[in-house]
């Protein structure tokens, strides 16, 4: 699946920890594209998602363990920090 396929509604996957659900949102921070996923509330690199069936998330989703969900909220608030800092350093000069 490529990012053009990703789109609100559809049924993805991020394969690093098994994680699927729905696309609610999609932001495009930094020049990065990132996707909601409903199941998770969280926002995933579209390039790093892949399709899913719709039978798959439900029951993934009940094999995870909390110390998944923590990890993974980990790892992408590491990443949007990463984004957020290197927007900072190119900000604009005050208006006047």
């Amino acid at each position: 699946m490529s990012t053009d396929d990703v789109a609100v509604g559809a049924v993805v996957r991020y394969p690093r920890t098994g994680t699927t659900g729905k696309v609610v949102r999609i932001e495009e921070i930094d020049g990065r594209r990132y996707a909601e996923i409903d199941s998770t509330g969280l926002y995933y690199r579209m390039d790093e998602l892949i399709g899913a069936d719709k039978t798959t998330g439900k029951r993934e989703r009940e094999d995870r363990s909390l110390e998944d969900y923590l990890k993974e909220h980990q790892e992408l608030q590491e990443q949007l920090e990463e984004v957020w800092e290197k927007g900072i350093d190119q900000s604009c000069e005050g208006g006047g």
